[in-house]
């Protein structure tokens, strides 16, 4: 087992969401790529809006196949 660094050295575990354009047809979709932790959903309430997790993202428009454009969203995450 790997001997691990103090904690204020090691790197926190927090999700990353990117935003993809598509400057042709004005494509805009939100992704969560999918890491190596569990969150866990409250069933009260509604998830239509939370973004697709996917393992990778995609690099062409599903609509009209364009390079996409991707922008990171900053996450703050306070323990």
């Amino acid at each position: 087992m790997p001997i691990l660094p103090p904690f204020p050295f090691r790197k926190m575990k927090k999700p990353v969401f990117y935003r993809m354009t598509c400057p042709n047809c004005g494509f805009d979709k939100q992704y969560e790529l999918a890491k190596d932790y569990t969150v866990y959903n409250n069933p009260d309430c509604d998830h239509s809006n939370d973004p697709e997790i996917v393992k990778e993202l995609p690099k062409v428009c599903p609509k009209c196949g364009a390079k996409l454009k991707k922008k990171e969203i900053p996450v703050r995450i306070f323990y």
